[in-house]
């Protein structure tokens, strides 16, 4: 906790015989200015006090709270990491040479600059570095204070795969953290193990952070994530359910395009298809409203919807407009999968349809190798050759060097 008081007496030139009341000696304050006592949360209300007593005597109009006289723990390293990437010279290979040869013992700041070299490395994408950094932190430091701000960082940072092992080695810590710590490293946790198919244990995660009694940021996020690990599991009603309970602001069509996209492959799955039919009338209805964003997976979805309908024409729209978006591999949502499927798709409903082939191959030749699969150009190529559409195959074959 970093001491503002005396910054504040300073700016208000404020005597420190001022600050004395009946619950803090002159001598005890004179002790935490010097440094040789900490300023400790329960001396705040009284300092708060004497000093607002100060500032009407001089008629200044202002109220001070208890905020503004100590930084958090977690808020001075913020400040730090901040003005570190204004003065570079703390990177300097002088500065981290000193901070290797540094001992808690003879200096506390230590830690702190351990942690802000840490985050440095993982702001200029060196992810290893400030791992390895975080990790030395947490086993060589008594840096208790900033215990829960590294773990979370180290969750956000290891191998998916480790995560859920990480959870469980500070799990007793972890429990005894803050409502809005624990629902940080609880999500993450339960979204790693998500996308290593753990659903039955993702999912008590996730019911974790909807049980809790303060609606925390991802709170919405883990129903979303819910009903993923349901449709996994084959538990297709529940998963609905859990969609639909993910929104909540019925005018945020960014959620409703989600929730129905999630419902339709749910319905395609129960073959229920009067619940796909009601469900993609409503999702073209958002879809009005979302017409100049691009949206990706969500027309490969509707294609897939429309071609169990039966409705080739509308399939054959959607797709197209699936693989119309400009390509961003970085985007989150991007999935080359389904863009890819997409393509394939269409060549399927282009038939014997000459131009229609030949447009689609121009597509296919801007699409960067490292989302071109092998598989992805002979399934095209074989669908050529056997449909006799041999300028197509030796077009596809010319184009993109098979």
């Amino acid at each position: 906790m970093k001491n503002k008081t005396f910054e504040l007496v300073k700016k208000y030139r404020i005597g420190i015989k001022e600050l004395e009341n009946s619950k803090m000696s002159l001598s005890l304050i004179y002790k935490i200015r010097s440094g040789k006592t900490p300023l400790k949360p329960k001396h705040l209300p009284y300092l708060v006090v004497s000093l607002n007593d100060a500032l009407r005597k001089r008629n200044i109009n202002k109220i001070l709270t208890m905020k503004e006289l100590y930084i958090t723990p977690q808020e001075e390293l913020d400040q730090l990491v901040d003005e570190s990437i204004k003065d570079k010279t703390i990177y300097s290979k002088e500065k981290q040479d000193e901070i290797e040869i540094f001992e808690v013992e003879k200096e506390v700041h230590s830690h702190k600059y351990r942690y802000i070299m840490a985050k440095y490395n993982q702001k200029i994408g060196k992810k290893e570095k400030a791992l390895n950094i975080y990790y030395n932190l947490l086993n060589n430091f008594s840096c208790s204070v900033f215990f829960y701000s590294i773990l979370i960082e180290i969750i956000r940072l290891e191998k998916i795969e480790l995560v859920y092992e990480i959870y469980l080695k500070y799990k007793v810590k972890i429990d005894r953290a803050s409502k809005k710590t624990k629902a940080i490293l609880i999500y993450n946790t339960g979204v790693s193990l998500l996308e290593t198919k753990r659903w039955d244990k993702a999912i008590y995660f996730f019911e974790i952070i909807v049980g809790m009694e303060e609606i925390t940021r991802d709170y919405y996020h883990s129903y979303n994530n819910l009903g993923i690990c349901y449709q996994s599991l084959g538990r297709y009603e529940k998963a609905i359910e859990c969609f639909q309970k993910r929104i909540s602001d019925p005018s945020n069509y960014y959620d409703l395009e989600i929730c129905y996209t999630n419902i339709t492959s749910c319905a395609k799955e129960m073959k229920d298809k009067k619940l796909l039919r009601t469900t993609v009338e409503k999702l073209e209805q958002i879809l009005k409203k979302l017409k100049d964003e691009t949206l990706y997976q969500t027309y490969w979805n509707l294609g897939l919807s429309y071609l169990y309908l039966g409705s080739k024409t509308k399939a054959i729209d959607s797709f197209e407009r699936e693989i119309s978006f400009p390509l961003d591999l970085n985007h989150r949502y991007f999935n080359p999968k389904k863009y890819l499927d997409s393509i394939k798709q269409l060549v399927v409903l282009y038939g014997n349809e000459t131009s229609k082939q030949q447009s689609l191959i121009k597509i296919i030749c801007k699409i960067p190798k490292e989302i071109m699969s092998y598989d992805f150009s002979m399934y095209i190529l074989k669908f050529y050759v056997n449909n006799s559409l041999k300028n197509e195959a030796n077009l596809l074959i010319q184009e993109i060097q098979l």
